[in-house]
């Protein structure tokens, strides 16, 4: 695939490859939200794609919020802003971050490029896939000029890139990012959707670059990236163990299998390292553990085995890691071969999103649960939509006077990274100290201790702490509504 900087105007994109997407922009299926591997949710949450992991080595405390990563697609040029959020039940207003309440002027200082890598989902169609999602070119661009108004990261005004790439294609997305690296000479790079594994390496560890992206990465990945890659959802080690503390009980009670899938994301190698660890510790032992590669071929021979394992064994619930194009044809293998089964999973691989959802067989996710740092279940429970949700609406509607930023409209999806991740990088250029470099920017990120994140509950980051999600809840799938509901308030992660 080329890539190149192009102007594109607005279009759709069939989006259910967005799981990865999904977690920087998931969008609600009947709320129109944001996208790991893509995703678009039913309620208030981030349903962002979430792709499925496969890297890493022995690595930190995933408690402690630590991480590294990298390596990258096509180009278009733009600008930016952000918000913030609550846990959108109505218990707990959520609000977003808006940059300063006394703007510091026009940004005049040399420009620094900021590169967007996203995925086209349009392939996804051919999948089955057809969920939508408004074009994110537009919305950057709008946020990114508003940002430069408003002095822009640290005085320096932003130059956007759109550099995109084909989620299906091997080694896509790792193109992109030489493309916004070396290319382009990227300052800092904003990771949507399908930025996981291989092309996190590449630019925050390979490329050192700073980088920003909406889902979690391997543990050791923060690490290895010296302090270069952020995230505002929960490493995978993190996600994965929490599983664990939130589904002890169900766990318990039946017996249960753990689905994983052998690719670059970094969720097999997180399994095994962390996950299987923290299931023996609890006393947890999985009847089945299931491995299927990530070639689709190999695959194809592989599930019709492992579904009569998990029949042989009397699985009645599976603990899911990769993204949903690998969950759902296991899925639909295990509801064509008459086995029913309660899935659960996280964040990780973004299945607590409601594109995950919508691309599972309904019989096999009715009733389903997870453990998510997003928003959800507003609109599902009658609740007022949360006031970062609106306020970022409202703001892309002013900004983007063509666009339809409607309550249940597409854009919205698109909206929410953009102002998520450019209000993110006006904020912390206010604090930074002395000279705009790659070190001072990520100083004054950790600075950013509490932040309102547009469909995010309670999040900031610290000293030491990469990862700004700080507390997460449990959620329900519903067949009934087709969407996630929350079965629990929001608390802080690994409390001790």
């Amino acid at each position: 695939m080329q890539h190149a900087t192009t102007a594109r105007g607005r279009r759709r994109v069939a989006v259910a490859a967005l799981v990865a997407i999904a977690a920087a922009c998931s969008t609600p299926a009947e709320d129109a939200d944001d996208t790991d591997d893509a995703d678009i949710s039913t309620d208030d949450s981030a349903a962002t794609s979430a792709p499925a992991d496969d890297e890493g080595e022995s690595s930190p405390d995933p408690t402690d919020g630590t991480t590294a990563g990298t390596t990258a697609g096509t180009t278009t040029d733009t600008t930016a802003d952000t918000a913030t959020s609550g846990d959108g039940t109505g218990d707990t207003p959520a609000t977003s971050a808006p940059a300063d309440d006394e703007p510091a002027g026009p940004a005049t200082l040399d420009p620094v490029t900021v590169a967007v890598m996203y995925p086209d989902l349009s392939v996804a169609a051919q999948f089955g896939f057809a969920e939508e999602i408004g074009d994110f070119t537009p919305v950057f661009e709008a946020f990114a000029a508003d940002a430069n108004e408003r002095g822009g990261i640290a005085g320096h005004p932003i130059e956007l890139e759109m550099v995109e790439f084909d989620l299906l294609v091997d080694g896509d997305a790792v193109s992109a990012c030489l493309t916004a690296t070396q290319d382009l000479d990227a300052f800092v790079v904003i990771g949507l959707g399908g930025v996981y594994g291989d092309p996190v390496v590449c630019v925050a560890e390979q490329n050192e670059t700073l980088l920003l992206q909406d889902d979690g990465s391997p543990a050791e990945f923060y690490e290895r990236a010296d302090g270069r890659l952020f995230s505002l959802t929960p490493n995978k080690a993190e996600s994965q163990v929490a599983i664990v503390d939130a589904f002890a009980d169900e766990l318990a009670a039946a017996p249960f299998a753990v689905f994983a899938t052998l690719d670059t994301g970094g969720d097999y190698d997180t399994m095994q390292e962390y996950l299987l660890p923290a299931l023996d510790g609890a006393g947890l032992e999985p009847a089945v553990v299931v491995v299927i590669d990530s070639d689709t071929d190999v695959a194809a021979s592989q599930i019709p085995i492992e579904v009569e394992e998990i029949r042989a064994a009397g699985v009645e619930n599976v603990i899911a890691t990769p993204g949903f194009f690998s969950t759902a044809a296991f899925a639909q293998a295990l509801d064509a071969g008459g086995v029913d089964v309660r899935w659960i999973g996280s964040d990780a691989g973004g299945f607590a999103s409601d594109l995950y959802a919508s691309q599972m067989p309904p019989a096999q996710m009715d009733g389903a649960l997870a453990i998510t740092t997003r928003t959800v279940g507003w609109r599902a429970a009658g609740l007022d939509e949360p006031a970062s949700r609106l306020d970022c609406r409202e703001r892309a509607a002013e900004l983007v006077p063509d666009g339809d930023f409607s309550t249940e409209s597409i854009d919205v999806a698109a909206a929410v990274p953009a102002c998520n991740f450019v209000d993110l990088l006006v904020l912390a250029g206010q604090g930074v100290d002395g000279d705009l470099t790659t070190e001072s920017l990520a100083t004054a990120i950790h600075g950013l201790a509490e932040l309102e994140l547009v469909e995010r509950g309670p999040s900031g980051f610290g000293i030491d702490k990469f990862t700004a999600a700080d507390e997460a809840r449990t959620i329900e799938w519903s067949a009934d509504c087709e969407c996630w509901t929350a079965i629990s308030d929001f608390e802080p992660l690994f409390a001790e």
